[in-house]
């Protein structure tokens, strides 16, 4: 090993964590370098120093406390398979602004994707996104796919069949519908309900009913064993539009140069 390469390994050595191999290179280098010895004698002191002055500084009460509520809520916790989020508690309600047709499965794909692998009973509900464009997506990264369909563990429907199966948005037989399908996902085994609705059909008369819906759909899922992400065309958004889906999901997602970043959070 060359002395940039035992630098870098200092602090792994003296916390020994590494493995036998790289620690007998660490020490055969040490064997032959003034320097690089040095260099190790300055860490250890150091060390001491922050031990000696931080051994006297108490944790407040305050975050014990928040470390022990969090350890003990770990089996809430799912991975969401969305790199901006990664872990999210149950009950959590997310948006998505997107703006192609593309731009959704880079979302929703990778979210499907990992509640499957957790067995999670997992809907999608389509809407500028055709099933059959659902499923394409969804093939070219779970080559199983078909048997998580053939099992209903994932189930597609059309917005029309979902949201509008009697010509109009009724935002009670939506809400009885998720309900329904929340405890088909109990009754079955599942270890909770993941689910994704496209509201690109979304227009203007049924705007304020359907942000009613998402104000009650917010305060449902909070205490179930449930994730949501509803999908928005950012294009058919008013600013009005854009705050009022804003102000009823705990995290907002949207692509912003070429990547997807988080928007707002109510964490924040």
């Amino acid at each position: 090993m060359v002395c940039r390469e035992v630098c870098d390994c200092l602090c792994f050595y003296l916390d020994e964590e590494l493995d036998s191999g790289k620690a007998g290179e660490v020490e055969m280098h040490l064997r032959f370098c003034p320097a690089c010895k040095r260099e190790m004698e300055i860490q250890i002191a150091l060390k001491r120093l922050l031990q000696r002055r931080l051994g006297s500084v108490a944790a407040p009460d305050s975050l014990w406390r928040n470390v022990r509520f969090e350890l003990g809520r770990a089996e809430e916790y799912r991975e969401s398979g969305i790199q901006a989020l990664d872990l999210i508690l149950w009950g959590t309600h997310i948006a998505q602004f997107y703006n192609t047709k593309d731009d959704v499965p880079e979302i929703l794909v990778p979210y499907i994707e990992k509640g499957l692998e957790d067995n999670e009973l997992c809907l999608w509900i389509t809407s500028e996104m055709s099933e059959g464009d659902a499923r394409d997506a969804l093939s070219a990264h779970v080559p199983s796919l078909q048997k998580y369909v053939d099992r209903r563990q994932l189930q597609f429907f059309s917005y029309k069949d979902w949201y509008l199966s009697e010509g109009r948005f009724d935002l009670q037989k939506t809400l009885d519908g998720a309900s329904r399908k929340y405890q088909e996902a109990l009754s079955n085994g599942y270890s909770g309900f993941r689910v994704t609705g496209e509201a690109s059909w979304l227009e203007l008369p049924d705007w304020d009913s359907f942000m009613e819906y998402e104000s009650i759909l917010n305060n449902f899922v909070s205490s179930y064993k449930a994730l949501v992400v509803c999908v928005y065309k950012e294009g058919k958004c008013t600013t009005d539009n854009i705050v009022d889906v804003m102000d009823r999901h705990k995290y907002v997602i949207s692509k912003m140069d070429d990547s997807w970043q988080l928007r707002r959070s109510a964490e924040i």
